[in-house]
């Protein structure tokens, strides 16, 4: 599944959602998505945008912020691009940079950034100054992306 990132009514970046890995995850976005909601900053798993979503949903693909943090370096050079989901306060978090707290925080790991980093690390700085954006999270059209 590809969830589309969109920052005050314009296209950011696509999510890949790791379906095989965070199944409940994935079925709950299929059935509340799209939603649409405020956009805020964080540092943890690099710096984040992050939004409060309404979906009670399970940790899954569990691991802790460092060892993620990581992981990711040896995978991918860097920690930009994670995405994870926090549902003791249900946190949908996108990882713009790689300034990683280092914190014994878990979190599901759920999917990664697939293109538009450059555009998400602008709208992180922006966000990080002034907290003003609202951000849609929709369910690409797979089929229509196919075509």
């Amino acid at each position: 599944m590809i969830i589309d990132f969109i920052v005050d009514e314009k296209y950011i970046c696509g999510i890949r959602i790791f379906e095989d890995l965070v199944p409940e995850t994935a079925a709950e976005f299929r059935r509340q998505l799209p939603l649409r909601t405020k956009l805020q900053h964080a540092t943890l798993v690099g710096d984040q945008l992050f939004a409060v979503l309404p979906l009670v949903i399970p940790m899954e693909n569990y691991i802790l912020t460092q060892d993620l943090g990581d992981m990711r370096r040896k995978e991918k050079g860097t920690v930009a691009g994670t995405v994870v989901f926090y549902s003791p306060r249900q946190v949908f978090g996108v990882t713009y940079s790689d300034d990683l707290a280092i914190e014994p925080l878990g979190n599901s790991f759920i999917g990664e950034v697939i293109d538009g980093l450059t555009e998400l690390a602008l709208v992180g700085e922006e966000t990080w100054r002034k907290q003003d954006k609202f951000v849609e999270l929709r369910i690409r059209d797979e089929a229509a992306a196919a075509a």
